[in-house]
């Protein structure tokens, strides 16, 4: 992959800027977004913006606003940006805020891992239209052997954080700085051969390449890049979290209980000790809840039908979407249109079990480093919300707007 330094925009007073980022976009609902816009100048206001007839064109006329007020302001020279997460927990998460060249989506140098939705790559393309900034990061993950964690590590030990920001859940995102042009060709050299795997943010990646294609031969050169956190693929500090799935449609689960080669029940007495169960037996496995009921149904990854990817044979979630949703008569199209909801809080999955409004609930295990490097050995995508890498990369640390310089 080819990454970029570049002259980040942030907020000026960096002892106040922590308070001022926050989640991505797609976690702040409209709750959470007004009591973020409660302040001022949070960094919600441009990525969940409201007012006027065209928020998003609000937006751009706040960040610039925001910028020549130096509410905000834009580092005077390329620089990568080493991000380190310091976990609740004390584990920790390494990664290299760049800009990193967009590839054809067919190309393997940027993979992506599961299909977008098309009404979300609507919607962030019209803000990126009008505010033609790069606002927030997509998460990739690096096959490098772990060796860009070790430069990061050194790094580390010499650089003071600009930012620090502690998010809802009790982790520690902390944000630091260099313009050193070795060491910065140190970084390009080593991750140039490198593949990358989108592990969050395919929507992003996928409005900025619908950008650059719209913007052909009139763009800055920024506008052929998108803003990432590059964390190693064998970080410790990786961790994927199930997304659970939910259908309030009536269907004859008890009619597709064949498609499992054992099935026995569980008993729990909340979503997460469902969710716990499922991740501590044998995989691939599922649970299958109808109201109070649950089952786990496992499967045998030895005798896959011929229809399941060879990609998929070892991991819950493609046995769901490649198997049991056909065997209910249920289109790939489930999976995006509406019809498959997504619950990535278990508690609340069991509670609309208990309530009537869902009707089966489907629990996915959590997924290893090792098994998503396995399904993505050969390119292939995974269904839609096949992973769930936490924590989020926060948004708000650092920007780039397509004026900025690179190196």
């Amino acid at each position: 992959m080819r990454i970029h330094a570049f002259t980040g925009t942030r907020f000026s007073q960096e002892s106040q800027a922590g308070p001022l980022a926050g989640p991505p976009y797609d976690q702040i609902d409209t709750t959470l977004r007004d009591q973020l816009h409660q302040q001022p100048h949070h960094f919600a206001h441009l990525i969940r913006p409201v007012g006027g007839n065209n928020p998003h064109r609000e937006a751009a006329r706040l960040h610039a606003h925001w910028l020549s007020e130096g509410i905000i302001q834009r580092d005077d020279e390329p620089s990568l940006y080493p991000y380190e997460i310091v976990f609740a927990d004390g584990q920790r998460r390494l990664g290299l805020t760049a800009l990193v060249g967009l590839e054809p989506l067919t190309s393997p140098v940027i993979r992506p891992h599961e299909a977008t939705v098309a009404k979300t790559v609507d919607e962030r393309l019209s803000l990126l239209r009008e505010t033609r900034i790069d606002l927030e990061p997509i998460l990739l993950l690096a096959d490098d052997d772990g060796q860009a964690n070790r430069l990061l590590e050194d790094d580390l030990e010499r650089l003071a954080p600009l930012v620090e920001h502690q998010d809802s859940d009790g982790h520690l995102h902390r944000l630091f700085r260099f313009a050193d042009g070795d060491r910065i060709s140190e970084y390009q050299e080593l991750l140039q051969p490198r593949h990358g795997l989108i592990a969050d943010g395919h929507h992003r990646y996928t409005v900025a390449s619908r950008y650059a294609q719209e913007m052909a031969g009139e763009a800055s050169a920024a506008a052929g890049t998108k803003l990432a956190v590059i964390t190693s693929l064998a970080s410790e500090g990786l961790s994927i979290d199930p997304i659970h799935r939910q259908l309030r449609l009536a269907v004859d689960i008890e009619g597709a209980s064949h498609l499992a080669s054992s099935h026995h029940s569980v008993s729990g007495d909340s979503g997460r000790a469902i969710a716990q169960t499922v991740a501590e037996v044998t995989q691939p496995a599922i649970g299958v809840s109808v109201g109070s009921r649950t089952e786990i149904w496992s499967f045998d990854p030895a005798a896959p039908p011929e229809t399941l990817p060879a990609h998929l044979h070892h991991l819950g979630v493609g046995w769901l979407h490649g198997v049991l949703l056909p065997g209910l008569d249920l289109a790939p199209a489930a999976a995006t249109d509406g019809t498959v909801v997504y619950r990535s809080d278990p508690d609340r999955l069991y509670s609309e079990l208990l309530d009537g409004r869902a009707n089966v609930g489907f629990w996915l295990p959590p997924m290893s480093g090792q098994d998503f490097a396995r399904a993505m050995a050969g390119g292939e995508i995974l269904p839609p919300k096949s992973t769930r890498f936490l924590p989020k990369v926060a948004s708000g640390l650092v920007w780039a707007d397509h004026a900025c310089h690179l190196l």
